[in-house]
């Protein structure tokens, strides 16, 4: 996910990296990372996201075969003439020009990404390999549950130790909060839910947020745009 910053600032972790992108940068997210996303100055926060398929990605650096796309090592990117290619990319995809266009601006743009940026590094396993029983179970508990309305409390119980000690290690050891890994599996699903044409209301609930509003406040800070626009825009799915 490649987020152009056009107004304020945005605070984010990824994995367990703090990152602040502002005006003319480019906040960038590889696939799988556990990441948050909130405004960090200014009275707003306004930015153009891109997400990019990593089979895009990796047919562009032309490592198609192996399905191997770059990894970003860092989470804010800060090259201007990179972020006018890849804002001329946001622009033709918004105003639908020709998919000749689109295609030719679209290779430009990510050419330039990966070979000024990209790189065989990939984020590492994070600890949790090396995290206490506790923290892994309260992990798969989250993972497992993420619909319900947990508490910090219930978690803690169900693992046997403190909820001070638990929010501590899982932060450490996990990279984010239990409660921002919830939302980002919450948003995730309601993502799918759209994709199959399930009304905003609708996924909202199956996701386990209380309404469609909680919904939509949540999904435009990790996705970038209305869940409306989000389903408006994204291919159906059977």
């Amino acid at each position: 996910m490649l987020g152009l910053i056009d107004a304020g600032a945005k605070a984010f972790l990824r994995e367990t990296r703090g990152f602040i992108a502002e005006p003319g940068s480019i906040s960038i997210v590889n696939p799988g990372d556990l990441h948050t996303g909130s405004r960090a100055d200014g009275e707003h926060l306004r930015y153009r996201a891109l997400y990019i398929p990593v089979s895009v990605l990796s047919e562009v650096t032309g490592e198609s075969r192996s399905g191997e796309a770059p990894g970003f090592r860092s989470g804010v990117l800060r090259d201007a003439p990179l972020f006018e290619k890849l804002g001329r990319l946001h622009a033709s995809i918004v105003h639908a020009t020709s998919r000749l266009q689109r295609d030719q601006v679209r290779f430009d743009a990510l050419r330039a990404l990966a070979r000024g940026h990209g790189s065989t590094w990939k984020p590492r396993d994070e600890s949790l390999a090396e995290a206490s029983r506790q923290v892994r179970a309260a992990h798969a508990m989250v993972r497992a549950r993420f619909t319900e309305n947990l508490s910090v409390f219930d978690i803690a119980a169900a693992v046997e130790v403190s909820p001070y000690h638990l929010m501590r290690q899982f932060r450490r050891h996990v990279g984010i909060p239990m409660h921002a890994l919830q939302t980002q599996l919450r948003v995730a699903l309601a993502k799918r839910l759209l994709r199959e044409g399930l009304p905003a209301s609708q996924a909202a609930l199956e996701a386990g947020f209380a309404d469609q509003s909680h919904l939509s406040k949540r999904f435009k800070e990790l996705v970038g745009t209305s869940p409306v626009h989000y389903q408006r825009h994204s291919p159906a799915r059977p």
